[in-house]
């Protein structure tokens, strides 16, 4: 089952060019999740009611275009399958002359909220119809790996973790991490599309912990890799960003 709706780009998750910023980019998604899960009665919101929360692990953006402000676009998600874990969902958006302008890969968890621990699909998931359609070019998302030394490595920052920066599983929210990675970027370097991005989430960062950014990068072939590591781990989360 394929779920979609429309929805027109507001102007308070646009930058400073009108153009969707990338983390306003994963709310999108992640609203476009919770309403298809929803119709199953397995949403964000009905799970916490259970003491159960879906936690998005891994992501990747293939990022053609980004929309400007008031454009329309569609929103299409669907899940391709769980394996008692993990559930994958792929999604795209695709523009009014049929473009599809980014498409993403995800996989997520169900952990429970009072242990912390994830939490086996099972029945959670029973009855949802799912699509092996691929909407990148990844079934199964790649492990990110850590920069095996420090060389080249640079820290652009050191920040508290705030309130604001959470959702209801009471830990940073995914998109808050993708909104730093962008917020620090090296001088000259461009945030307009195509570039490709990926995401993965290790370790959650929870209120009161410091988290400290930072940035390695390929001279290769130009890769940003940007480590984010809070107070209980290296490398709770890994971001590279190709163009």
């Amino acid at each position: 089952m394929y779920y979609q709706f429309d929805y027109t780009i507001p102007n308070f998750i646009c930058d400073n060019h009108d153009t969707l910023t990338m983390w306003g980019c994963a709310r999108l998604l992640q609203q476009a999740a919770d309403n298809h899960t929803k119709l199953f009665g397995i949403g964000f919101q009905q799970l916490i009611e259970q003491h159960k929360a879906w936690v998005l692990c891994h992501t990747y953006y293939d990022v053609r275009r980004l929309p400007v402000d008031y454009e329309q676009v569609t929103v299409r998600t669907w899940s391709r399958g769980t394996n008692g874990l993990y559930a994958w969902r792929d999604f795209q958006m695709i523009d009014k002359e049929g473009n599809v302008i980014v498409a993403a890969s995800t996989s997520w968890v169900v952990i429970d909220t009072e242990a912390r621990r994830v939490v086996r699909l099972g029945e959670i998931v029973e009855g949802f119809e799912h699509h092996p359609d691929l909407a990148t070019e990844f079934d199964k998302l790649p492990r990110l790996r850590q920069p095996k030394d420090a060389e080249g490595e640079r820290l652009v920052e050191r920040k508290p973790v705030l309130l604001s920066m959470l959702d209801h599983t009471q830990h940073v929210n995914n998109s808050e991490y993708i909104k730093w990675v962008f917020d620090h970027l090296p001088e000259g370097y461009s945030t307009a599309a195509p570039f490709k991005l990926h995401v993965e989430y290790i370790q959650e960062t929870k209120p009161g912990e410091e988290v400290a950014i930072k940035l390695h990068r390929n001279a290769d072939n130009g890769e940003l890799l940007y480590q984010i590591d809070n107070s209980h781990c290296e490398s709770a989360v890994l971001v590279t960003l190709k163009k």
